[in-house]
């Protein structure tokens, strides 16, 4: 249930995100669709997880996002909507939302490629943040080629953060772009995948197509060193979290099932 004060914030919200979106819209001209299968605990390899993720480009502006989440985000303002009309209607002082039916997120992440720019936009628990990538994939074109999907596909290695990633792009679609952060090669990325073999995206739908592009608002602006941390900080009081959201203590069996599930969740991206 959400009080008067909340449903305020919630209204505020969604018309700012909506005037906001009005009054600066950009526009994709093409759409790729990629496959993603990853471990969430690079440790269980028997436990992968797949996600459809999409790529709008534009000019000069990219924005890569889960196409579940953006499934379940249409699906909570729906919910909102539907349960202010309800709330009219009715009198109460409440609404509450639904979102038992909306798809399961596991890449809450959307990056967005904009003047030269790269942001992430990343959750924490409840709290959304942002910051500015500081640190480029280092490529190293190679000759090796190969088909996939009747596209003539050249091999690059690149190095990002811990990890040796394998990307096989294209020069027939001759766009610097690819999932994620990984860009700047002379074509679309086609397969990529990484050295521990815990990730992996495959190009799976590329059509043209405009659509709005329309990235996330409201978010903290911060830094990666700072966004690690609340990462780190929430994992480490992960019980206490989860006692905030449920407004009850949990029973032990309910907290050792908190801890385990969150010590799980060790492979991310960065």
């Amino acid at each position: 249930m959400l009080n008067k004060t909340l449903l305020i914030s919630l209204i505020l919200l969604v018309c700012d995100n909506y005037f906001s979106q009005v009054s600066s819209a950009d526009y994709s001209h093409l759409i790729c669709k990629y496959k993603v299968e990853f471990l969430i605990d690079s440790t269980d390899t028997t436990n992968k997880k797949e996600e459809i993720m999409t790529l709008l480009v534009g000019n000069h502006i990219s924005l890569y996002k889960s196409d579940q989440k953006a499934m379940r985000d249409s699906l909570s303002r729906e919910a909102v909507k539907n349960s202010i009309n309800s709330m009219k209607s009715s009198g109460s002082k409440d609404i509450t939302i639904d979102l038992s039916k909306a798809p399961r997120v596991n890449l809450q992440h959307e990056v967005l490629f904009k003047n030269d720019q790269l942001l992430i936009y990343d959750k924490v628990f409840k709290y959304l943040f942002s910051y500015e990538v500081n640190k480029n994939v280092v490529w190293t074109l190679t000759k090796e080629t190969k088909r996939i999907n009747d596209y003539l596909c050249y091999k690059a290695i690149g190095v990002y953060g811990k990890r040796t990633w394998i990307a096989w792009y294209t020069k027939s679609i001759p766009i610097p772009e690819g999932p994620y952060v990984f860009k700047g090669l002379p074509g679309l990325i086609v397969s990529l995948n990484d050295n521990r073999n815990t990730y992996s995206f495959q190009l799976i739908y590329l059509k043209n197509e405009k659509r709005e592009i329309q990235p996330m608002k409201n978010a903290v602006n911060t830094t990666y060193e700072k966004f690690v941390k609340a990462r780190k900080d929430s994992k480490d009081n992960a019980t206490i979290n989860a006692q905030s959201l449920m407004h009850r203590d949990l029973t032990k069996e309910e907290l050792d099932l908190i801890n385990r599930n969150t010590a799980k969740r060790n492979n991310f991206l960065d």
